[in-house]
């Protein structure tokens, strides 16, 4: 994703479901790749970010956006 340049679930899925093409997301499980965090973007203190750059759970599972998880289900019949 790079949900902080544009780019997010909700305006990129329908284009790549509409031309048939798959994707692949940089960045699942906060912590793994540390890629919550924009690469331009540092935060010292290790804090979570306000808006997570890739990543789309946290440890623990539960999600950073339960909206954003509805509208994947909802794009791939989940």
């Amino acid at each position: 994703m790079a949900r902080l340049r544009g780019s997010r679930f909700d305006n990129i899925m329908p284009i790549l479901k509409a031309n048939n093409v798959a994707a692949i997301n940089w960045g699942l499980v906060a912590g793994k790749t540390n890629t919550m965090y924009a690469w331009d973007t540092p935060i010292p203190s290790g804090e979570e970010p306000k808006i997570w750059f890739h990543d789309i759970f946290r440890k623990d599972g539960t999600p950073y956006s339960e909206k954003e998880v509805v509208f994947i289900k909802s794009l791939t019949g989940k």
